[in-house]
C-alpha cells in the first residue's frame, strides 16, 4: 500500500470519527476520534531500533465504558521513516467513566488485532495498551497511551509506541 493510499484511509477515519460525540459522563459518552504522534521502537532479538509513529483512529462507546475502535497509522525508523510499516487495528477498550459524576481524567485499557503492511507484505499482530484521556474542554482532550504490537507467529518482535494524541468529538 502506498503512502498516498494510507493518507486517504486516514482521512476517511477522521471524517467518520468527527461524526462521533464524546462526554465525560458514562451515560452520555458516545465516542471520539483522535490523531497521534508516537515515539517508540521496533524490538526483536534483544535489539531495539528507535522509531516514530503517526496515525488516526476513533472509538464508539457500546455500553457504559465498553468501546469498539479502529485506527490506521504508520511507524517507521527515525533514520528512514519511509521504510516503516503501516498498522491497521481494530480494538476493544474499556474507559473507566462514571454515570454519576463528570470526570475530566478518564483512564482506559485496550487490546485487539493489528494487520501490518509494507509494500507487498504484511503480518498479523496482537496489540494491547493502556493510558488516559484528560478532557480540558467539552469537545477536546489530550490522550497519553502506551501501545505494543506483537507478532503472533515466528520469533517475538514488538512495535511499541508511547502515544500523545489530541482527542475530539
Amino acid at each position: 500500500m502506498h503512502l498516498r493510499n494510507l493518507a486517504i484511509l486516514g482521512l476517511l477515519f477522521l471524517i467518520a470519527a468527527c461524526k462521533c460525540t464524546a462526554q465525560v459522563r458514562g451515560d452520555s459518552y458516545h465516542g471520539h476520534g483522535y490523531a497521534y504522534v508516537a515515539p517508540g521502537g521496533f524490538t526483536a532479538g534483544g535489539n531495539t531500533l528507535s522509531a516514530i509513529g503517526l496515525g488516526v483512529g476513533g472509538e464508539a462507546m457500546l455500553y457504559k465504558g465498553l468501546a469498539a475502535g479502529a485506527e490506521i497509522g504508520w511507524q517507521g525508523p527515525t533514520e528512514s521513516f519511509r521504510s516503516g510499516v503501516g498498522l491497521a487495528s481494530i480494538n476493544g477498550a474499556y474507559h473507566f467513566v462514571s454515570s454519576q459524576h463528570e470526570r475530566r481524567f478518564v483512564p482506559f485499557v485496550t487490546a485487539g488485532y493489528t494487520r501490518s503492511f509494507a509494500n507487498e507484505s504484511g503480518a498479523n499482530l496482537a496489540n494491547y495498551g493502556a493510558g488516559f484521556q484528560y478532557w480540558f474542554k467539552e469537545r477536546w482532550a489530550f490522550r497519553v497511551e502506551g501501545r505494543d504490537h506483537i507478532n503472533t507467529t515466528g520469533p517475538v518482535a514488538h512495535a511499541w509506541q508511547v502515544r500523545f494524541a489530541i482527542v475530539f468529538r
